[in-house]
């Protein structure tokens, strides 16, 4: 490389196919870059032309008089894999290929992609895109773009960087930005990542003391392990992460053969990384926006309790709801708050959080919204304050907005607002409320969700300790299995035929017993009649043969397993969804048994998980009070589970990626101890029930 500068600091640019055409993209590229006020050389290559935008244009990369450290690719995709053959030669430190066609259009494309990928990877030259729209960092003047979004210049940079793999929504996203206040300290459109990745870029721009808050939009999963170390490093430096991910809902990474694998996303491992390490996840490009906006008030509300001031009682109930519906919940006004606000709101409000001010307090005494808005900034048990207001519009507008931009200037707390109102008629009032950093919102459940999102949780290490070293290798048995990791399971027989299944029974010497035929193709033994419970031992040889016969032609019988009766008890499930991608294993815990799909009521973690993670996992199910004893009947052995819990995800941990799924459905918690009653090991393809 010409040069160890990163992406975003170069000291010269190269523009590949740079053009004289009015409003083409390469002339709008060089003019940005021009503009932008970039105070390194700048070489237009073009062989058609011999000077562009005042600047000498040259032949070649090769006729250039110095180094580059950034090639733009700004050629049609036929013409990319050339250019990147060039810049290899020149000894270029990044190129950027603009030009879509590639992966995105197909087999062909992809092949096309992974042979140029392969050039520069081989040549030592960094490669951004294809398929992407360029680079912009404030603190050293670039502007290497064609989008459009930055023709109405860029605002003071704020600390922000942006790093998406669409370009249209990144384009968005930067004049979105500038419509805010939000000057954009460093943005990037990744495109196709078939060199540098997302991960890669927010490594780099972690070093850059300046940014405080990185925002992402991924429509793919990043590879696990330097994600995980991007979180922790962000976490180290007070960097916060903000991750919009599209394409949640595609068909998952693999069949769902497992209860777990079908209630546990293909993204879990992903999300519930970002959420360990504080990472702040959002659904829709608006979110992302709100989420920049409000973190960079530096406020963020410290706990759950949120107070509503609203000029319509009814907008005060909508936003009741949308709190219960975001895990939140309204915070109980102290006495003296409530006496406080009957001075200023008149008798037919409410003082009751959601507090109704009515639209007659925005035209009355002028100081009342604002002193009533600080008495309940101030209350001890509120930690976030939401403003909803309807048609508050012309003058009363701008008095209420310079009240609330006081008030916002005497708390730490976060204040919100939402104004159903014409943006026309309200824009006076939005600026001043931007100023103060206020976000202001358009629907009455945008700041709630905002204020979900943004509640401070600790960060923990993305990447967890080890759990308890395999003191030799694990048996791949199912029963073995289990006897390793000491979780009880029933007394049992494995019988060739049926035939045998008589004998089998007898020697349990129990006179009912569970019947299951083995195989790899029979995970859901239930719906197939697979299992059968409670069978009388003198009926094991009859009952055995029909369950064979009734098995489809195609289901390899590999034997059958001929199992005590457990003890009743509360019937639940322990899965993993084995690491991945270099993510941690995943595993989930809920209600088990037959209906588990139905009521899905699970919890998940990464694993491996300590004692009290794994208890914190089954507190956090709606059936929690089963467990725990619920109308004078007795819990089960809580201990007992928490351990089976540990035990299998340390399991998980130790086989790391030869493991694909681990399910033990049920786990019969009992008042003392629990047993596991079956399980489903998978190991790539290989079933071993």
């Amino acid at each position: 490389m010409s040069d160890e500068r990163g992406v975003f600091s170069p000291r010269s640019v190269a523009l590949v196919g740079a053009s004289g055409r009015e409003r083409s993209l390469p002339a709008r590229t060089l003019t940005n870059l021009t503009r932008g006020g970039f105070d390194g050389p700048i070489y237009p290559v073009n062989p058609n032309y011999d000077e562009l935008a005042g600047l000498p244009c040259y032949p070649s990369l090769a006729d250039v008089p110095g180094p580059v450290d950034l090639a733009l690719v700004l050629v049609a995709a036929a013409q990319a894999p050339a250019v990147i053959d060039d810049c290899v030669a020149a000894n270029v430190g990044t190129a950027v290929v603009f030009a879509g066609g590639f992966a995105e259009t197909g087999p062909d494309g992809r092949a096309a992609q992974d042979a140029m990928a392969a050039a520069a990877r081989d040549g030592g030259l960094r490669l951004l895109g294809p398929n992407c729209q360029g680079i912009i960092h404030q603190p050293t003047n670039l502007v290497a773009t064609f989008s459009a979004s930055v023709h109405g210049g860029l605002d003071t940079s704020s600390g922000v960087a942006y790093l998406g793999q669409s370009g249209a929504l990144g384009g968005s996203f930067l004049g979105l930005a500038r419509e805010r206040g939000i000057g954009l300290t460093a943005w990037c459109s990744v495109g196709n990542q078939s060199g540098v990745t997302i991960t890669d870029l927010a490594g780099e721009l972690l070093d850059d003391p300046e940014i405080r808050i990185v925002a992402m939009n991924f429509e793919t999963i990043p590879a696990g392990e330097p994600w995980l170390v991007l979180l922790d490093t962000a976490a180290q430096r007070d960097v916060l992460i903000v991750v919009l991910r599209s394409g949640r809902t595609e068909e998952g990474r693999r069949a769902a053969r497992s209860h777990t694998g079908a209630m546990v996303s293909a993204d879990a491992a992903f999300e519930l990384a970002n959420e360990r390490a504080g990472a702040i996840a959002v659904h829709d490009a608006d979110e992302l926006l709100d989420t920049v906006a409000a973190l960079l008030t530096g406020r963020r509300p410290r706990g759950r309790r949120i107070a509503v001031l609203t000029s319509s009682g009814g907008a005060g109930a909508l936003a009741a709801d949308h709190i219960a519906a975001n895990g939140l919940e309204l915070a109980q006004l102290s006495d003296a708050t409530r006496a406080a606000l009957a001075d200023v709101v008149p008798a037919f409000g409410s003082t009751v959080n959601p507090v109704d001010t009515t639209a007659q307090l925005f035209v009355g005494e002028p100081d009342a919204f604002e002193r009533a808005c600080a008495t309940v900034a101030a209350d001890s048990s509120v930690d976030a304050v939401v403003i909803v207001l309807t048609n508050v519009l012309g003058p009363a507008s701008v008095h209420t907005a310079r009240a609330v931009a006081a008030v916002a200037e005497t708390t730490d707390k976060p204040i919100s607002l939402t104004w159903l109102a014409a943006r026309d008629e309200t824009s006076e009032a939005r600026a001043i409320l931007a100023d103060a950093g206020v976000v202001v919102h358009g629907s009455v459940g945008g700041p709630i969700r905002n204020a979900a999102r943004l509640v401070v949780r600790p960060r923990q290490p993305a990447i967890a300790a080890a759990g308890a070293p395999a003191d030799s290798e694990l048996p791949l048995d199912g029963p073995q299995l289990l006897d390793r990791l000491g979780i009880a399971r029933p007394e049992e027989r494995i019988v060739a035929t049926a035939a045998d299944a008589a004998a089998a029974a007898d020697e349990l010497g129990d006179d009912t017993v569970v019947l299951k035929l083995l195989s790899p193709d029979l995970t859901h033994k239930t719906e197939a009649g697979a299992v059968r419970v409670g069978i009388p031992a003198r009926e094991a040889e009859a009952t055995a043969t029909t369950m064979v016969a009734a098995a489809p032609p195609d289901v390899a019988i590999d034997g059958i397993l001929i199992q005590r009766l457990a003890a009743p008890g509360l019937e639940l499930l322990i899965g993993v969804e084995g690491a991945e991608n270099g993510y941690p294993p995943v595993v989930t815990v809920g209600l088990g048994g037959t209906a588990t799909e139905l009521l899905r009521d699970v919890a998940s973690a990464l694993g491996p998980l300590t004692p009290d993670q794994a208890r914190d996992l089954l507190a956090r199910l709606r059936s929690w009070p089963l467990l725990a004893g619920h109308r004078g009947r007795p819990g089960v052995d809580i201990d007992a589970v928490v351990t089976a819990i540990v035990a299998v995800a340390d399991a998980a941990a130790q086989l790391g990626p030869r493991l694909t799924e681990l399910e033990i459905n049920p786990l019969i918690a009992h008042e003392h101890g629990a047993t596991a009653v079956d399980l489903v090991l998978r190991l790539g393809d290989d079933v071993r029930p």
